[in-house]
């Protein structure tokens, strides 16, 4: 087995030190790209509608947004980050979701999708306590 792998890590060094000699980058080409681009500021950004989807990350008025709750479903919805970012004071709510972790992540991931799906369906989790939202 050990004879094998080294064989194949040879073998993949020729053929990437063959590959890597075909490019080569032009220094002159980027530094001409570089000068040429237009420096943008966060609030550039903002102003000029980046968030057409409705996905900025927080308001400026402290309410809860569609791309907050998307985000911390998508990427954290196991542990019920996005249920504690849209005002869920249920305390065991971390406990149903951390301690059955195939139930918690099947949750999230439903929540997700049905907010991605339902552009208002992040608003019925707002404040609300119950442990499965999308069935009522």
């Amino acid at each position: 087995m050990k004879k094998t792998i080294l064989a194949l890590l040879i073998c993949f060094s020729f053929v990437t030190k063959a590959e890597g000699n075909k490019y080569k980058l032009n220094d002159d080409a980027i530094d001409r790209s570089m000068n040429s681009a237009k420096e943008v500021s966060f609030d550039e950004m903002y102003a000029g509608g980046i968030d057409a989807l409705s996905l900025q990350l927080s308001k400026s008025d402290g309410s809860k947004s569609r791309g907050g709750f998307l985000v911390r479903s998508f990427f954290c919805g196991g542990i019920a980050l996005h249920r504690y970012y849209m005002g869920t004071t249920r305390g065991g709510m971390w406990a149903m979701y951390f301690c059955i972790p195939v139930v918690g992540w099947v949750n999230g991931f439903v929540d997700f999708w049905w907010s991605v799906f339902d552009g208002e369906a992040y608003k019925k989790y707002e404040n609300n306590d119950k442990y499965i939202v999308w069935l009522d």
